[in-house]
């Protein structure tokens, strides 16, 4: 394991013996949000992403959010996309738009299946840089709108339970079924971060659950077809912000790697005969979409403790670990009805590249917002959580530039889907996330402490 730690976004940045100290103070807070919509055209249909697409069934949003204390500006953009592809060239962008370091930013795609920016780095589909354009434009003025908004603020924090997930990736009695595992570790947890006026007037929520917005995956909805929709992350964020006139909700994916909806549309994806079409795949996803929206405005009407001044601090790192692949490529096309994962002892490993995972730390105060380029399994999420310096903790997935699955260890030992053949060897990223993220945490210690 080979552990890089690369940035500091705060006021001084030094270097003594290889670890890096910041220092930073106490200020007035500012926030500013705004939402774009990122729908795409009528005369790109059909579109291809994860599938093809014959017609829009509601908008997509970029929305944004910026926190500014005077001496440090972080930004928060969530995204209603299956992936941020050109990452890089997003990161870029924005960070020259609002003047801030690249560790100060947090791009997140809410990881809607749905919709049609899809890829992983290097292999974005051909048809995808028409309608990422059409995204970029709208994440940068989501952005510089967000930024122009900027007013006095005040921050809180709170969690709740929602219980419209569940773990897809673990075995159940002799079987596997891709979907459906009540028995598997999921995390309920819900946590919101408050953004609000000094009169308490909500500016922007920025929200967290472990689920894939995958309620409408490969349902047929309209003349056969499968339709664009923001699905369960844009349906949860629009109740939210239907309560809260003028706020804007950002939904933020978080340790799901493994964790589905309760309820999908179409129950088994795999088979064609099977599909939930139309009114009643919608109402599905009004239900649960429903059900984890209301626990979010339950939560942010029960923050009362929020403050006007904090410090503002980011980092960003990296963990290495030992990487591995499949001694043969796997058989091509999706897994049909019936399937089950294939043991791990059918599947043959060998030496692969080392896997670098990208991670940031924000913290407004003694809120830490930690993030993960990649899908993680919810246990991770958790031990992150629980080991964390901080009570206020939440993790984020699907940064820009994923580099995939990143399951527990032990589900290495199970016929789950996403580790079998995945492309870390285990025993390291667990154990390596967890401790660099504690790290991180010790080093903005004496930063806060020197600022109150």
């Amino acid at each position: 394991m080979r552990v890089r730690f690369l940035l500091c976004g705060v006021a001084t940045l030094g270097l003594v013996m290889g670890t890096t100290v910041c220092t930073a103070q106490t200020g007035d807070l500012r926030a500013g949000a705004a939402k774009v919509d990122i729908s795409p055209t009528k005369d790109m249909f059909p579109l291809k992403g994860m599938q093809v697409y014959g017609s829009l069934h509601d908008p997509l949003y970029v929305r944004a959010l910026v926190v500014d204390s005077g001496l440090a500006k972080l930004a928060f953009i969530s995204v209603d996309a299956a992936d941020i592809i050109y990452g890089n060239e997003l990161i870029q962008a924005v960070t020259g738009e609002l003047k801030i370091p690249a560790e100060n930013l947090i791009i997140n795609a809410t990881h809607d299946h749905n919709s049609p920016l899809f890829g992983s780095p290097g292999r974005e589909p051909a048809t995808a840089r028409p309608y990422f354009e059409l995204v970029k434009k709208g994440i940068l003025e989501a952005a510089r709108q967000a930024n122009a908004n900027l007013q006095p603020a005040r921050v809180g924090f709170g969690t709740g339970k929602a219980y419209v997930n569940t773990n897809r990736d673990e075995k159940i009695g002799e079987g596997y079924h891709m979907g459906y595992a009540p028995d598997g570790p999921s995390d309920k947890t819900v946590a919101v971060v408050l953004l609000t006026r000094p009169s308490g007037e909500p500016i922007a929520m920025y929200t967290n659950y472990a689920v894939h917005s995958v309620v409408m995956f490969r349902t047929h909805t309209q003349d056969g077809q499968v339709q664009v929709t923001s699905d369960l992350a844009g349906w949860t964020a629009k109740y939210v912000e239907d309560h809260f006139e003028g706020a804007v909700a950002l939904f933020t994916m978080g340790a799901a790697g493994d964790q589905n909806p309760l309820f999908m549309a179409n129950y088994n994806q795999d088979a064609p005969d099977v599909y939930d079409e139309g009114p009643a795949g919608w109402a599905i996803l009004d239900v649960q979409s429903r059900r984890l929206g209301e626990e979010i405005v339950r939560v942010v009407k029960a923050i009362q403790n929020t403050a006007g001044r904090a410090v503002i601090w980011a980092a960003a790192s990296s963990v290495t670990c030992p990487g591995q692949q499949r001694a043969t490529p796997p058989q091509p096309g999706v897994p049909g009805a019936g399937w089950r994962a294939p043991a791990p002892s059918t599947v043959k490993m060998i030496d692969g590249d080392p896997v670098t995972i990208p991670l940031q730390l924000l913290m407004i105060d003694d809120i830490a917002i930690t993030a993960v380029a990649a899908e993680v399994f919810t246990e991770i999420g958790m031990h992150v959580k629980q080991d964390s310096l901080f009570d206020r903790t939440l993790m984020v997935t699907l940064l820009a530039n994923r580099v995939g699955y990143i399951p527990t260890d032990k589900a290495y030992l199970l016929p789950s889907e996403k580790a079998v053949g995945n492309r870390l060897k285990p025993g390291c990223a667990e154990p390596a996330i967890v401790s660099e993220f504690q790290g991180m945490m010790k080093r903005y210690l004496p930063v806060r402490q020197a600022a109150h």
